[in-house]
């Protein structure tokens, strides 16, 4: 079974990727050195699959839980990606997509990285909704 196959396959229990930018991405470029963004947060450089528009706004909410800048590249980090574990995962065709609006990002990652960044994440989306959420109930009604 080939690599878009085994993703079309695990799509069925995934929300539709409205985005075709990031379909292209994920299923047909997924694997090649263009396709790759590369995250780094705190200690962390974690590569990225999807379309520029939704690997972004992905960086962006995970820098919402540091105190330092979650910086998004563009080419392989100087240095690549420290983690052994991490490189090797970037060649594993059944990593799990996380829906960022009508897209989704793959992150590529040694599970406890993987874990790591889709937690940053999933934290970076509640104090976004929390942040949202106090400025309009501030606003004069």
């Amino acid at each position: 079974m080939d690599t878009y196959q085994q993703r079309s396959d695990d799509l069925s229990a995934e929300p539709p990727i409205q985005c075709e930018a990031c379909r292209t991405a994920l299923f047909v470029g997924g694997q090649t050195r263009d396709a790759l963004s590369f995250l780094l947060v705190d200690e962390l450089t974690v590569p990225l699959v999807g379309c520029d528009e939704h690997v972004e706004q992905f960086a962006a909410t995970c820098g919402l839980t540091t105190r330092g800048s979650a910086d998004l590249l563009q080419h392989r980090p100087a240095g690549g990606i420290q983690c052994p574990s991490c490189r090797l995962a970037v060649r594993n065709p059944t990593q799990p997509m996380i829906p960022v609006a009508d897209g989704a990002v793959v992150v590529p990652a040694c599970p406890e990285h993987q874990a790591d960044t889709v937690d940053r994440f999933q934290i970076g989306l509640q104090t976004r909704h929390q942040l949202t959420t106090t400025l309009n109930a501030s606003r004069p009604g």
